[in-house]
């Protein structure tokens, strides 16, 4: 087992936190083909399928609003080790769920086990680098994040030939295998928990996180609202993704997951452009200019499904943009955000992935109760969100000078 202090020097740990944070996205991007298969076997329409996608999210939200302090008391790796088994269960009942009201219930009890293990990991990489270089090292999080479901739906569509329950039984294994690797080779991150448990203690920690203040100013909750609203926009997209281009645009599972494969591309492009900004300008600017970028981007949206039908090509290289932006986006505001706590790390961090999470659920829901086989309110919820994202960034950094 790696020591702490080995594990600053270790890309592996890298790759295992990533993994970590990936179990989320492999929960929602694996089984997305299958979507029209789901609603097939129960008998009910799309918009009820969509809403696994949605109970997932907000599971995912929950996980991590309770994961992250209780991280700061209990430790991350019992958090983190309890959230694996949680998912583990929850995936193997799914396989056995013969009701659509059954999924809808594990599929929420199986996020928030996936929020437990995830919630954990922007903690774990302040628990071990120092503020400096956590921006650097979210990043390349992040672009491992990004590789999983670039192949989770192509993945997720093989595995289908055996059922789409089939699915969650490969879910069940894979995350067996990271509690494992978990269990056997990654020591505690935080070596600063209490010696009482105290429940008073996470909301103490929440009021502490959001009451972080920056010059005076409360900085960091106007980021991780940021967060919440900019996430918007990705899963309106992931929420809605079936839809457009099963649904709407008739295309196969395999077209689908070329088409997924693609947007999560252009998010990593996004991601590694940040990277590489890091080296030549400020977190704070490169969010500005993304976020602009993003809106401008859905706003030209609006305007074109507004006057036309537009095809699936001018469809996907507008969401391949808003997917880049929210791809440069993410790694500059998370590790931002984070960077601004020296203390209650998990609360922060869990207050950031909470928002993130409960903003994306109810903002991609929207969007799929509103579209009624249309396109246009889908991009009118992205420019809604992202007009609101903007607002707050601008209202984050006037405080922060």
């Amino acid at each position: 087992m790696y020591t702490k202090q080995q594990l600053t020097f270790s890309r592996f740990f890298l790759v295992f936190v990533a993994g970590l944070a990936a179990i989320g996205p492999m929960g929602i991007d694996a089984y997305l083909p299958t979507l029209p298969n789901l609603a097939s076997d129960f008998e009910v329409d799309m918009a009820a399928a969509n809403l696994t996608v949605s109970t997932f999210m907000m599971g995912m939200a929950l996980g991590q609003f309770l994961g992250g302090p209780l991280s700061d008391q209990l430790g991350r790796k019992s958090i983190g080790l309890a959230g694996l088994l949680i998912f583990i269960i929850a995936s193997s009942l799914i396989a056995l769920a013969t009701t659509i009201e059954q999924v809808l219930v594990l599929r929420l009890i199986q996020a928030i086990g996936g929020g437990f293990a995830s919630v954990i990991c922007m903690a774990q990489v302040r628990d071990v680098y120092e503020p400096k270089d956590v921006g650097k090292k979210f990043a390349n999080i992040i672009l491992v994040i990004l590789i999983a479901p670039m192949f989770a739906p192509t993945i997720g569509t093989v595995i289908s030939a055996y059922g789409w329950r089939a699915i969650f039984v490969a879910l069940a294994v894979f995350t067996s295998l990271m509690a494992l690797i978990y269990l056997i080779r990654i020591p505690e991150t935080n070596l600063n928990t209490p010696d009482k448990f105290s429940f008073k203690q996470i909301f103490i920690g929440y009021w502490a996180a959001i009451n972080n203040r920056t010059n005076g100013n409360l900085v960091a909750v106007r980021y991780a609202l940021f967060t919440g609203f900019s996430a918007g926009v990705l899963f309106c997209y992931v929420t809605n993704a079936a839809f457009i281009l099963i649904d709407h645009f008739d295309q196969s599972k395999f077209q689908f997951s070329a088409y997924f494969g693609a947007m999560v591309f252009a998010l990593m492009a996004g991601n590694r452009l940040t990277a590489r900004m890091m080296n030549r300008t400020d977190l704070p600017s490169i969010i500005y200019w993304a976020n602009l970028l993003q809106l401008l981007t859905a706003t030209v949206m609006v305007i074109v499904c507004f006057t036309t039908e537009p095809s699936l090509w001018q469809v996907m290289l507008g969401m391949s943009v808003l997917m880049a932006c929210n791809g440069a986006i993410s790694p500059a505001s998370g590790g931002h955000f984070i960077s601004l706590f020296d203390k209650n790390i998990g609360a922060a961090s869990s207050l950031n992935s909470t928002l993130m999470f409960a903003f994306g659920s109810l903002i991609g829901g929207l969007a799929s109760v509103l579209a009624n086989g249309e396109i246009l309110p889908i991009f009118a919820v992205m420019l809604a969100s992202s007009f609101i994202a903007r607002l707050l960034l601008l209202s984050a950094q006037a405080k922060e000078r």
